[in-house]
């Protein structure tokens, strides 16, 4: 079961964007989970040291960053549909 961790902030339109992304993947995969987590919050924080994000949004794909800062959509959604797949 793919599982999401999402970093974004309040104000942040391209997190709006990646958010409504998510949102309607979901749909079409029920089994996937989505964390929602706030850039400044301490587990966003942290990510955000450990991973070189300077700024939201990023996607974590079971545990490993798979986009950051300005996505590609397309390459995003392609990576979480693989995962599910294998993951089958």
């Amino acid at each position: 079961m793919p599982k999401i961790r999402f970093v974004s902030s309040l104000g942040c339109t391209p997190c709006l964007r990646i958010k409504r992304i998510l949102s309607e993947l979901q749909a079409d995969m029920p089994n996937l989970t989505i964390e929602e987590v706030e850039f400044t919050s301490p587990v966003g924080t942290k990510l955000a040291m450990e991973n070189g994000i300077l700024y939201p949004p990023a996607v974590f794909l079971n545990g490993a960053m798979i986009a950051k800062g300005k996505i590609d959509a397309n390459a995003m959604v392609m990576e979480i549909r693989k995962s599910n797949e294998i993951g089958t």
